[in-house]
């Protein structure tokens, strides 16, 4: 290749990922400041709060809760372990507000290799209302929360509906990261992907009718997969459903995670995403401003190329103040915005670790990932099963349903 086609080479580079990232955080600013007339529609409402350990802050995001304002809705919490200290808090919160339709859940049933959908599966016999929210620990509800992501659902068409979230509390510089990641990256990506038509779904929040689980093959059909939440939104397309996005605005509390925590996270989300969505992930690298900025710059083709680094490392930097900003109602902190090409430069090699590595640490347990995320255990074969929840049959049928009732629980609310 000669001195002129790798210029322009480079040069058409720099132009993706400047035009890449400046459509993305267009359609992010987009989603959320256009206006909306949604419909009031508040069917009854479950939400499904799957827990483990004391997550930061979890008091306050439990508590948000319970503050909701929602004509009906019933919470019901669960902990696999009855020592577990998230069971206490949720205790005390369900003390202080007996007007709530509450329910803690202690112990579940062996139900596959993702703990989460275990744990959902624990909660589903005692599931009052027909639309479900499925929601994690570390997100913080505004009062609006319910109105605002059920109104979509006044639609039949409409088998589903997630949220963005953004990043907030960041102190320590995993959680710096991890917010600018989310604020920036992550939230223009769902945005663009929502305006394409394209599947993007986020586990910390997804509402849908319990008809639209049931047509999916209910929570077994994801027992044993790593990205649960990805992959029901897919099988709800299939299932002949449409996806929204709500432009309620989720926040999701990160404040002292360190660097280890960042990249050990990012790590299975990008092999996620090579399961998932492997053209989507072939491309990543060219959305990474400072990393190409890096390469034109060090190529010694031009001077020029020092001055286009700045400006694409300016560009990310941007975009992830100006996203936040919008997001969450705040500037991030200047010198937090330093991080910003930093984090670039180390998720790549996340990225090329992804490509080649199709294992994961999650849970204080290793796992290969395979296809759909279909997770298996470190020592087990590739071509194996991975092993059967009990009653599970060698070849489960699409309707396999969840355990029977828990005789472990907690609640204030009557039969």
């Amino acid at each position: 290749m000669t001195s002129s086609q790798t210029a322009d080479l480079l040069l058409g580079l720099v132009a993706v990922a400047a035009v890449t990232t400046t459509l993305a955080s267009t359609c992010c600013l987009f989603w959320v400041l256009r206006r909306r007339s949604l419909p009031d529609h508040t069917p009854p409402v479950t939400i499904f709060k799957p827990l483990k350990g004391l997550d930061e802050e979890l008091e306050e995001n439990l508590a948000s809760f319970f503050e909701i304002d929602y004509p009906t809705y019933q919470l019901i919490f669960c902990v696999a372990d009855a020592a577990d200290p998230a069971a206490v808090v949720v205790r005390k919160l369900m003390e202080g507000h007996p007007e709530r339709d509450a329910r803690l859940v202690v112990g579940c049933p062996p139900f596959g290799l993702n703990p989460k959908v275990e744990s959902l599966a624990a909660m589903e016999p005692y599931r009052r209302h027909d639309v479900l929210l499925i929601s994690d620990s570390n997100v913080r509800a505004r009062p609006s929360y319910l109105r605002e992501t059920a109104g979509y659902l006044a639609e039949p068409s409409v088998g589903m509906v997630t949220n963005l979230f953004v990043g907030r509390g960041e102190v320590y510089p995993g959680a710096v990261l991890e917010n600018l990641q989310i604020n920036g990256y992550i939230a223009g990506g769902m945005a663009l992907a929502s305006m394409l038509g394209v599947t993007c779904v986020v586990g910390k929040s997804m509402m849908l009718r319990g008809s639209v689980l049931e047509a999916i093959g209910g929570f077994a059909s994801v027992r044993n997969l790593l990205a649960e939440d990805q992959v029901m939104g897919m099988r709800v397309r299939k299932a002949g459903y449409s996806i929204r996005l709500s432009h309620h605005v989720i926040e999701n509390v990160n404040r002292r995670r360190g660097f280890i925590w960042f990249l050990n996270r990012h790590s299975r989300w990008f092999k996620i995403r090579r399961r998932l969505a492997l053209p989507a992930f072939a491309a990543e690298p060219l959305a990474n401003l400072s990393t190409i900025g890096l390469v034109w710059a060090f190529s010694g083709e031009s001077g020029i190329a020092w001055g286009g680094l700045l400006c694409l490392v300016g560009l990310g930097m941007a975009r992830d103040a100006v996203q936040t900003r919008r997001l969450r109602g705040t500037f991030p902190k200047l010198r937090h915005l330093i991080y910003s090409p930093i984090k670039d430069l180390m998720i790549l090699p996340l990225w090329f670790d992804a490509l080649l590595n199709s294992h994961v640490q999650w849970r204080g347990h290793r796992f290969y990932v395979g296809r759909l995320t279909r997770l298996l255990p470190d020592a087990t074969p590739r071509g194996a099963r991975p092993p059967r929840a009990r009653g599970e049959s060698a070849t489960p049928p699409p309707d396999a349903t969840i355990p029977p009732r828990l005789p472990s629980e907690d609640s204030h609310a009557p039969e």
